[in-house]
């Protein structure tokens, strides 16, 4: 029970006893009036101590309620003190958890981008290894290539010795034909003979492959037969002697005559040769 209940409760106590001391002298009317006022006095003076002490009792109460009050109002005020500090702290906190949250969504953000680059950049390397292991195939396939270049380059080279021995073997017999052909032509004038007509091999045969009107024919045969310019080659079919044709140019496998002489109808399909036999 709180001081202040406690001071209702006596002054309750208190009119209780005086009421009851009324209805006493109302009920006992009819005593002895001086016994009765000695009687009263006597309780009077009894009710006086109790009043008194119950004054004390509640100055008592009420120092102890003003001190108790004073008490509270000083744990309220400071109470207050702590609820206003605790306000701060709680305004502080969710000024600094509303940083750390825009913070936090900061560094989500960063964090997203640093995933996306992290995967860009997997796919980057991934594209650069495979670009790599291309290039080192690449490369030993261009180094296989180059070996057998190699190879090929050094067989070459041993062809090409070959052959340069081979030339020289051959620019001896040109140099040792051509002292051969300078004797030759030297004792061939001893004897009275100057003119050297060059004529072609006397095995050689062909036929013609095509005529134009202005007498020139296509034959078979070519440089690579022993033909040259300026060679003479009769011409004849199965039946008969037809003219003769001179060379003016030619190729390897072929060659352009003119036609000198003419016996007959020269068309595709006659034959031509060094010598008719």
């Amino acid at each position: 029970m709180t001081l202040l209940g406690k001071i209702f409760t006596l002054l309750v106590l208190l009119l209780s006893v005086i009421f009851f001391i009324v209805s006493l002298i109302a009920n006992a009317s009819h005593l002895d009036h001086k016994k009765k006022v000695t009687q009263y006095q006597s309780d009077v003076k009894r009710l006086e101590t109790s009043v008194d002490e119950l004054k004390k009792q509640i100055e008592q109460q009420k120092t102890s309620l003003a001190q108790e009050q004073l008490s509270r109002k000083s744990a309220l005020a400071a109470l207050q003190t702590q609820y206003d500090s605790a306000q701060k702290s709680l305004a502080e906190a969710n000024t600094e958890l509303q940083q750390l949250t825009s913070t936090l969504t900061i560094q989500t953000q960063k964090l997203a981008e640093a995933s996306d680059r992290v995967t860009s950049l997997t796919t980057l390397n991934n594209s650069f290894k495979a670009e790599i292991d291309k290039t080192i195939t690449d490369r030993n396939a261009q180094r296989k290539l180059v070996i057998t270049l190699s190879d090929k380059l050094n067989t070459l080279q041993s062809v090409e010795v070959d052959l340069r021995g081979e030339m020289a073997r051959l620019q001896n017999d040109a140099t040792l034909f051509q002292a051969r052909s300078e004797a030759a032509e030297s004792s061939l004038k001893e004897y009275g003979i100057t003119d050297f007509e060059d004529v072609p091999p006397a095995d050689l045969k062909g036929q013609i492959l095509a005529v134009n009107s202005s007498k020139q024919v296509v034959i078979s045969l070519g440089r690579d037969d022993g033909l040259r310019e300026g060679h003479k080659l009769e011409v004849y079919n199965s039946s008969r002697y037809l003219g003769q044709i001179q060379i003016k140019s030619i190729k390897d496998d072929q060659a352009i005559g003119v036609i000198m002489i003419s016996k007959g109808f020269i068309q595709a399909g006659d034959k031509v040769a060094a010598k008719i036999k």
